[in-house]
């Protein structure tokens, strides 16, 4: 199957100028004690002093540069770790108090002491030094035009090894910023309101051939919808086992693992290896089995793989010949092939019964259009009708998306 990873995502257009400065604009500058620890020159002249930086105020990109600068600088252009999707904002470290700001500085692996250099070298205080890591959002192009200037230039009075470090962080800055489905291997924090522990997913660099390692916005907009209780309308009761169809990275079946209902979570054999480790990162109990192996479902999670063109053989395997009640599936279509695989994972999973349901949650990409209703068509042509459904405005990596949620039921 040809798949181009990055068709599956919808980046925003719109980018913001050096002039639309609308989140640094905001900052709060109340706080006169703020920075009185970090330096022995009072902090009044940094309140009346206070700008808000652009990338014009950045060091020039030269041979002569000293390394601890140009470094600084990268480190303060990275993204935090990664938090949910796009309606997560850059934390404002002109906000923060003397201590919080140390803590911010250690997740980036800098000191205060370099952060006060960078400053006195810009000519800025420290106040408007620390607005640098607010420029990848309000000044994206130009951040880019900076970050190549910086990969470009060819450092020569630095060792091999100095140059190297600069220009891997420059590109890990720009890939991490601009291209976040490119920046290799990471650990996702996920917060969902109402579900008392923070989850951890962590998804090696995305290849071609497993996109599955990554985590999409439709799989949080549906642990959303079970932490809030909705899932009640499609699960039964707690001893009814939950089928997971592609569950990637692993948040669905997590937030159903705390929760404390029975999951069989199921992916292709090159993605279960890791949905098991952020099953066990999040001091989770499962039980992995491959193919070859026999399935055993003592476990409150089980993870065993699923090719949706032949899932016969995983019925054999599990010893469920009539299939399950419940399946959930989250963003299952991003080729004209997946709509008809998923209908026949479904009917050969799916138990008659008539309680039986299958829970999608789908981000309606534009390009995608005519796969989803697809899909759907195809949903209705095995003998399913929609139960209930609605469209959940919610993120993915790239910003804003709305989601089709649709459960399905036996006519």
């Amino acid at each position: 199957m040809s798949f181009e990873p990055l068709s599956f995502f919808e980046p925003d257009t719109k980018v913001k100028r050096v002039g639309e400065q609308d989140e640094i604009e905001t900052f709060n500058l109340e706080s006169q004690n703020t920075y009185e620890k970090v330096t022995e020159e009072g902090p009044k002249d940094e309140e009346a002093n206070f700008v808000p930086l652009e990338v014009l105020d950045l060091p020039t990109i030269s041979t002569s540069l000293p390394t601890e600068v140009i470094t600084t600088v990268l480190k303060l252009l990275q993204p935090e770790q990664v938090k949910n999707f796009g309606n997560q904002r850059r934390q404002i470290p002109s906000l923060f108090t003397t201590e919080e700001l140390q803590e911010y500085l250690n997740s980036k692996h800098l000191t205060m002491v370099e952060v006060v250099k960078l400053s006195e070298y810009i000519g800025h205080n420290l106040k408007s030094t620390l607005t640098i890591t607010q420029l990848p959002t309000c000044s994206s192009s130009e951040v880019t035009a900076y970050l190549t200037k910086i990969i470009a230039c060819p450092f020569l009075n630095l060792t091999e090894e100095e140059r190297n470090t600069i220009y891997d962080l420059a590109s890990f800055v720009m890939t991490a910023n601009f291209a976040p489905a490119l920046k290799g291997n990471t650990t996702r924090m996920v917060q969902i309101d109402g579900l008392e522990r923070e989850i951890l997913l962590y998804e090696p660099a995305l290849t071609e051939d497993k996109v599955g390692n990554i985590t999409w916005g439709a799989s949080l907009e549906l642990a959303k919808l079970i932490v809030d209780g909705c899932s009640e309308e499609w699960i039964s009761n707690k001893e009814t086992t939950i089928l997971e169809l592609g569950a990637g990275t692993g948040l669905v079946t997590i937030v159903l693992g705390i929760l404390m209902h029975k999951v069989v979570s199921t992916d292709l054999p090159e993605i279960i290896d890791n949905l098991s480790k952020n099953i066990m990162l999040n001091k989770l109990h499962c039980t992995l089995s491959q193919s070859f192996e026999t399935f055993d479902d003592t476990s409150l999670i089980n993870v065993t793989s699923l090719d949706w063109r032949d899932p016969l053989d995983f019925l054999q395997r599990t010893h469920q010949p009539e299939g399950y009640k419940t399946i959930v599936i989250s963003d299952p279509v991003y080729s004209s092939q997946h709509p008809y695989w998923v209908q026949k994972a479904v009917n050969a999973t799916l138990s008659k019964d008539d309680s039986s349901r299958v829970v999608f949650m789908v981000g309606q990409r534009d390009r995608f259009q005519d796969v989803r209703d697809n899909l759907w068509r195809l949903m209705i042509e095995s003998g399913l009708k929609v139960i209930s459904e609605k469209v959940i405005n919610g993120f993915d990596d790239y910003g804003e998306l709305p989601y089709d949620y649709k459960v399905f039921g036996w006519n």
